[in-house]
């Protein structure tokens, strides 16, 4: 028996991050739950009905007083469920374009540990020798 989870075009990766949404003229809060190269499960005081368009801006810590650059992007509700006196809002990413695609494949390959917080590959040769690979400082070291 397939599962939902089954049906998901792209596997999602649990990361805790801090998110902004812009959604009729309104700049709310939010928490990501969990990411995929096509869609989002986000964290609201505020309610999202579904199939409304929306703006996300996410950023991640790459250590004290370090940030990346916002990853942007446009996405659609589609669903809302109210969680505890919160809401959990599931959303398909739209209009992805060359350069915010590459932009999330970079974010995607971070948050699955395929990338340091310099962008480079770990184990190439290109690797930043001078940051160890276990960094304590890592968001997402288990």
């Amino acid at each position: 028996m397939k599962t939902k989870h089954d049906s998901r075009r792209e596997e999602r990766r649990p990361v805790n991050i801090k998110a902004t949404i812009s959604v009729d003229g309104r700049v709310l809060p939010a928490r990501t739950r969990d990411i995929s190269r096509s869609g989002i499960c986000l964290l609201s005081d505020t309610e999202i009905p579904r199939d409304t368009e929306l703006q996300i801006q996410l950023v991640l810590s790459l250590g004290i007083d370090k940030i990346s650059e916002p990853l942007l992007v446009t996405g659609r509700t589609i669903w809302c469920t109210a969680m505890f006196g919160r809401y959990q809002i599931g959303v398909i990413f739209v209009e992805i374009d060359g350069n915010r695609r590459r932009f999330l494949d970079m974010f995607m390959r971070f948050v699955d540990g395929e990338v340091n917080a310099v962008g480079h590959d770990p184990t190439g040769d290109q690797a930043d020798r001078s940051r160890p690979v276990e960094d304590k400082d890592d968001p997402f070291r288990p």
